[in-house]
């Protein structure tokens, strides 16, 4: 099963930056209303829904990386991405889930269906859609990852937010770039390690990123 890794941690770190308050952004407002900021992508809606509090704009400053690291172990199990068995394959789920957990299952089940598994489209990455992913990876990767990837930027562009669909772009094509075929159908070894941790040396780039719970 996947987990949430260290090389992988540092990817979000890299690509999400830290602290801002943009007012066009709905991810920085808490549940009370609240113009309080996102730091490392931990958006102020998420923090309130995990500590069921709303936190303050400095609450929101000070969030460490530990901090952070126990906020995002704790989100993808709430979106079942540890049960995805392919490594590579959950995280670029885990990507797409950061951005929009509904939007993210959506482009899994769209993917699954032209692929030709039997799944409702319904947002909830739930029993179904897991068992499609985990018996699609294992008889193609390559086809299964790209295919959820081109739903995933399908979904970004239906998004009426153009300020920030050039980095949300850029972040998929850096660190989550299509797979080209391997000759064994992109199976690898299923867990992906060599590809990631080869990511975690590309050139840092800092820019808004997906923030979670948008």
């Amino acid at each position: 099963m996947a987990q949430l890794t260290q090389d992988f941690f540092q990817i979000i770190l890299t690509v999400e930056g830290g602290y801002q308050n943009r007012a066009d952004d709905s991810g920085n407002y808490n549940s009370c209303g609240q113009l309080v900021g996102t730091n490392m992508g931990v958006s102020a809606v998420a923090y309130s829904n995990w500590t069921g509090r709303c936190p303050s704009a400095a609450e929101m400053k000070g969030i460490t990386q530990e901090v952070a690291f126990n906020f995002y172990a704790w989100y993808f199990h709430v979106f079942n991405c540890y049960k995805i068995e392919n490594q590579q394959l959950a995280e670029l789920c885990m990507n797409n889930t950061m951005g929009s957990p509904s939007g993210a299952a959506k482009a899994e089940q769209r993917a699954l269906k032209k692929l030709g598994y039997t799944v409702s489209v319904d947002g909830s990455r739930g029993t179904q859609t897991l068992q499609a992913l985990n018996s699609a990876a294992k008889k193609n990767m390559q086809e299964l990852y790209n295919s959820i990837r081109e739903e995933w930027i399908k979904h970004l562009n239906s998004i009426n937010k153009p300020q920030f669909l050039s980095v949300w772009m850029r972040r998929l094509d850096e660190y989550f770039p299509a797979l080209e075929n391997t000759g064994n159908n992109g199976q690898g070894d299923g867990d992906g390690k060599e590809v990631m941790a080869s990511m975690v040396m590309l050139p840092i780039l800092l820019f808004v990123g997906y923030q979670v719970f948008k």
